[in-house]
């Protein structure tokens, strides 16, 4: 079985029910092998969600892998701290509190736009509020972060 062939079983029922594939894998710990599929929506995923689309995935998958070797299927949502992989994952998260790691310094605030590759991040610098712009390209790591 391939990525892709879960791809195309998966895609009409994430359009369906308004969800996003976020990533798909398949990976071998502790000599187990797992396929690991990571779903997403608008406003998170909860458990209910998880698990129709876990009962919805397991059938479908039952049709085309008899012949496949024994594996986990897992299904999970990226979780409340997301890695955002791409400019167009940050553009989806305005007004979203951040987590950014740019060489020599960490930020966290909340992500007010994006101009252009600009980011523009609303911080508390001891006690003071204020707007830092960050390029893009200067980002080496950036996450949704839950703010305390």
């Amino acid at each position: 079985m391939q990525i892709e062939q879960v791809k195309e079983l998966l895609n009409p029922y994430l359009l369906q029910h308004k969800l996003s594939l976020y990533s798909i894998e398949f990976v071998k710990e502790a000599g187990a092998l797992i396929l690991r599929v990571c779903i997403d929506k608008s406003g998170g995923v909860d458990i209910d969600t998880l698990a129709a689309c876990n009962e919805f995935l397991s059938e479908q998958l039952d049709k085309i892998d008899a012949d496949m070797e024994e594996y986990l299927l897992e299904v999970s949502s990226p979780g409340a701290e997301q890695e955002l992989r791409n400019l167009d994952e940050i553009k989806a998260h305005i007004e979203a509190y951040v987590h950014i790691e740019v060489p020599n310094m960490i930020y966290e605030g909340y992500l007010l736009k994006v101009e252009e590759d600009i980011l523009h991040i609303r911080i508390n610098a001891k006690g003071r509020f204020k707007t830092i712009q960050i390029p893009y390209k200067e980002i080496k790591f950036i996450r949704l972060a839950v703010k305390l």
